[in-house]
């Protein structure tokens, strides 16, 4: 799966993300107090020094430049900010104020700018203030004196703080944006890790890599519980016309068409049952002969999907107790014959791989145009690869946002073990727009009975 797939399928774990990284922000910001910011310059002058010595201070003369880059250390230290402190009686410790001074240098200069950050623009400025004519005594009481007794340096305001009228935080705007790409950022992480862990089958492309014929794609549908057979939907429904797609698309697994044809599924609930049922009923509107067994011997579904009397069948025939003729049922009015499981035996495998099962279809092929089985899933019992072995074509019915890929591959591993294959793929219960309709299936859910809307036999 690539990533683009990945952040595609998880694309609601994306946006929720980043709708939440920038509300989350946008509540921070908007509880955040305002912050102002006051600034202070002051030239730095040695006395006693002609106007080359000056010019040399300016253009970065290292001796120059290393004290002033002292002094701006000087600013946030103790001996400066317990001054301040006292000076204004101030609440803070001089650890804490330092956290608010910031003494900065443009290189190749000799002005310090002091800047001082409160919640209180007025008291910005005031600190701003304190700080730069504190420095200034420090440094006149630290520095060695001229010759003529005067101070060597001298620290000379040339800017003056003023209050500020505009706070400098916080940055709504940068804030939320950095609040959308973290949340972004985590959605993709999230999204791509969901991706990794979540193998379920959700689209052809999932599949695309165990090299089976895609040969049906059949979209949920929130009625199929309730009606599960297409002839009570309308001649053109999608539903109607996915199975008419499958129908077709069969003809060509095999020269001639396949005569028949084993439907079956890695695991239970997967609509392999309504499947069968509505793949019958599609046959035998294009005038095909078309008979459907319930090989379910041990959970049959098909009997109550059909809507027919099930209590004598297949097991009946098996064990002699009953004749073809006798335990066949014509179904509507097209050619269409059900053949339901009968009574469950205690021995299903048993039954389904005795020479009695092999001669029943010989004798149904030779009957109909197709003969459709419907057989219990692949990695629950046995049944389904020995039937495997007496019919032409394997259709595996897989159901989309539900069966993993890992169990995909075991129930084509079973079949390949008896020396089969599965010669197409169906895709069912699938979220996607149906083209030529103009509307999306997208109502997916699952339904009590974790059928997902698709009546089934476990």
């Amino acid at each position: 799966m690539t990533i683009t797939h990945a952040l595609l399928r998880g694309w609601w774990i994306l946006a929720a993300c980043t709708a939440l990284g920038g509300t989350a922000a946008a509540l921070v910001t908007s509880t955040t107090a305002p912050t102002y910011r006051a600034t202070t310059s002051y030239y730095v002058s040695v006395a006693g020094q002609d106007t080359a010595s000056a010019v040399d201070i300016a253009q970065g003369s290292a001796a120059a430049q290393q004290k002033i880059k002292s002094y701006t250390e000087l600013a946030s230290a103790p001996r400066v900010l317990q001054t301040v402190i006292t000076d204004l009686d101030l609440d803070v410790t001089p650890a804490e104020l330092a956290r608010q001074v910031t003494a900065t240098v443009r290189t190749g200069t000799v002005i310090i700018s002091i800047a001082v950050t409160e919640s209180d623009a007025a008291k910005s400025a005031k600190i701003a203030e304190s700080v730069g004519t504190t420095l200034a005594a420090v440094v006149s009481q630290i520095e060695p004196a001229s010759v003529d007794g005067a101070p060597s340096v001298k620290l000379e305001e040339v800017t003056p703080a003023v209050t500020p009228q505009t706070p400098i935080g916080p940055k709504t705007i940068m804030n939320i944006v950095l609040g959308i790409g973290g949340g972004a950022a985590v959605g993709t992480a999230l999204a791509l890790l969901r991706a990794a862990l979540d193998t379920r089958i959700r689209t052809t492309t999932d599949v695309a890599d165990l090299g089976i014929a895609l040969v049906g794609d059949i979209a949920f549908d929130a009625e199929a519980d309730r009606r599960p057979l297409i002839v009570r939907d309308e001649a053109n429904s999608p539903r109607t016309e996915a199975f008419r797609s499958l129908r077709t698309n069969i003809q060509f697994l095999r020269t001639g068409g396949p005569r028949s044809i084993a439907v079956t599924s890695a695991r239970p609930s997967e609509g392999k049952t309504t499947t069968t049922a509505n793949l019958a009923i599609a046959l035998s509107q294009s005038g095909m002969r078309t008979i459907v067994i319930d090989a379910d011997l041990r959970r049959p579904n098909l009997a109550k999907t059909m809507g027919i009397e099930g209590a004598v069948g297949l097991t009946d025939l098996l064990v002699g107790r009953a004749e073809l003729d006798d335990v066949l049922q014509p179904w509507g009015t097209d050619s269409l014959t059900i053949l339901p499981a009968g009574t469950i035996p205690p021995n299903p495998s048993e039954l389904i791989g005795s020479e009695a099962m092999e001669h029943v279809l010989e004798e149904l092929t030779a009957r109909f145009d197709v003969v459709l089985i419907d057989t219990p899933p692949l990695l629950a019992v046995t049944d389904a690869t020995l039937i495997s072995t007496l019919v032409s074509t394997t259709l595996l019915v897989s159901a989309a946002n539900q069966t993993k890929r890992s169990e995909l591959r075991l129930a084509v591993d079973a079949l390949e073990r008896v020396g089969q294959h599965a010669d197409g793929l169906v895709l069912t219960k699938t979220k996607h727009k149906i083209s030529g309709y103009g509307y999306y299936r997208s109502e997916y859910t699952n339904s009590p009975t974790g059928t997902a809307g698709t009546a089934d036999a476990p």
